[in-house]
């Protein structure tokens, strides 16, 4: 079993632009999180990162990171 540390996504995390509203937002590359369907993804907080210059990952709006990372990891690794 792989297990994945809150603090060890964090420090994967590279800040983004602000969302059009003013929301912090993160780009996390895609092998730092586990695998899921997109299902899960969005009741974990993620959206896909659809641009071209990072590569394939994912993107979370955030104010406190930590904790929202360790939101998404409940949400994806207790999904039912």
């Amino acid at each position: 079993m792989t297990y994945f540390i809150p603090s060890d996504i964090k420090e994967s995390a590279i800040r983004l632009d602000n969302d059009i509203n003013g929301n912090p937002r993160y780009y996390f590359p895609r092998y730092v999180w586990p695998k899921m369907d997109d299902k899960t993804r969005r009741s974990a907080g993620l959206s896909m990162y659809r641009g071209k210059h990072r590569g394939a990952g994912y993107v979370m709006k955030s104010y406190n990171l930590l904790s929202d990372i360790e939101y998404a990891l409940y949400a994806i690794l207790n999904k039912n």
